[in-house]
């Protein structure tokens, strides 16, 4: 894990085999830096470079995904057997407080990990 605040997580990681964007703009330009040759960059946010993936032997695509039965059955299965797995960065309290802090937090865009809102 890295403090974004403190340090570029360009300037930490190296050789990494995947990437999965979910920021985009700055970060995704940066993540290239960190990839290993033939490394894959996959973005929800928005296409990736096709130039400087190629200039970098990088593999990068972005995926959208339509809400429907089937993509949500085969991600619910990639949940159930760890192959996708959900990090929790937070938890608030289903309360007109918790609602705002969780609000605060998604709005610094610098959340790492999923905002949760439980119930009591």
């Amino acid at each position: 894990m890295v403090d974004y605040r403190k340090k570029d997580f360009w300037d930490v990681f190296t050789d990494i085999d995947l990437v999965f964007d979910t920021m985009g703009g700055d970060v995704q330009t940066n993540s290239f830096k960190v990839l290993k040759e033939n490394g894959r960059l996959i973005s929800i946010v928005s296409a990736p470079d096709e130039n400087l993936a190629k200039e970098k032997g990088i593999l990068a695509k972005s995926i959208w995904l339509q809400p429907n039965g089937e993509q949500l059955s085969k991600l619910g299965e990639y949940l159930a057997t760890s192959k996708l797995r959900s990090v929790i960065g937070a938890t608030f309290p289903l309360n007109r407080e918790g609602i705002y802090k969780a609000h605060e937090l998604s709005e610094t865009h610098h959340a790492v990990g999923k905002i949760v809102i439980q119930g009591e």
